[in-house]
């Protein structure tokens, strides 16, 4: 397992130092063309989705904007990015940053993103610029997937995606964490039903249920959603649960969460007029000068 941790560290460093250096040289090169120096101080904008792209998978909107592609701001163009996004280990993800209605949030991808992007202007770069500049940033070994299921009340139900080894080895304590009572019902009914038959036959329900959870934990929360009437809304990256529902509430002020960690919305009900001694409401006075 530590090997493990220090391969993934190892392709995280490598993929950085590539990046880094192929925003260098493309720099150098296009700093040599006159005509190309402006896409330098310009990022790239979502200009509609291609056919089966990345980008609708992940939830990207029209007028999204790509900032950062692993914590560092991306101003080259748009062949460059899509082979950057090729290059590196199978497997391996990029972080990047995205900018939406005055919002920075984070989101993971494995390859091109497709789609077909364009140049934002100079004064909206630079802008978009000054403020990313300001903003903290953890590193990316840090950030973890997070999927919002958002139904037609405005209330998300978010989850970590990461996988979970309590899932394998006791599937039911992980079905209460999770809250999915239907799904722990059904399991607690196969393991005693297959234990008042046979023991060997509850050690097999066991360990196939442990396989099933090993693939299938992240597939089953997302359909426990989806069967509350809940629909894929927003795939993010973030550092914590409470980080991920500020991102969700940033992008949409009006939800609320299902084990909420910030606070509810309330809508804001206008006052009533008060009304005089008379009980009727005072008329509008007219003032001329």
């Amino acid at each position: 397992m530590q090997d493990l941790d220090t391969q993934q560290s190892q392709s995280q460093t490598d993929n950085s130092e590539e990046l880094e250096m192929m925003l260098s040289e493309n720099s150098n090169v296009m700093g040599e063309d006159a005509s190309d120096e402006s896409q330098l101080q310009t990022f790239l904008k979502l200009k509609e989705h291609g056919q089966s792209s990345r980008t609708r998978a992940l939830r990207l909107k029209e007028d999204d904007i790509l900032v950062a592609i692993d914590g560092v701001s991306y101003h080259d163009t748009i062949d460059n990015m899509v082979d950057l996004l090729s290059s590196g280990e199978e497997g391996d993800m990029w972080l990047l940053t995205i900018w939406r209605n005055g919002k920075f949030f984070e989101i993971f991808t494995r390859g091109p993103l497709g789609g077909i992007f364009e140049f934002t202007r100079p004064e909206e770069s630079q802008m978009i610029m000054e403020l990313f500049q300001k903003r903290e940033m953890g590193q990316k070994d840090e950030y973890r997937i997070y999927e919002a299921l958002r139904d037609v009340k405005r209330v998300v139900d978010i989850y970590d995606t990461t996988h979970s080894q309590v899932a394998v080895i006791l599937p039911p304590v992980w079905l209460l964490q999770q809250k999915m009572w239907e799904p722990l019902l059904a399991i607690l009914c196969v393991y005693l039903i297959t234990f008042s038959v046979n023991i060997f036959l509850f050690i097999l329900a066991a360990i196939l249920l442990g396989l099933y959870f090993r693939k299938g934990q992240v597939t089953l929360r997302r359909s426990y959603g989806m069967f509350q009437d809940r629909q894929v809304w927003a795939i993010l990256a973030a550092r914590s649960d409470l980080e991920a529902q500020e991102l969700c509430r940033n992008l949409d002020e009006k939800v609320n969460f299902v084990n909420a960690l910030v606070k509810p919305y309330k809508k804001e009900v206008p006052r009533p007029r008060k009304k005089n001694k008379s009980g009727n409401v005072p008329k509008a006075v007219t003032q001329y000068t």
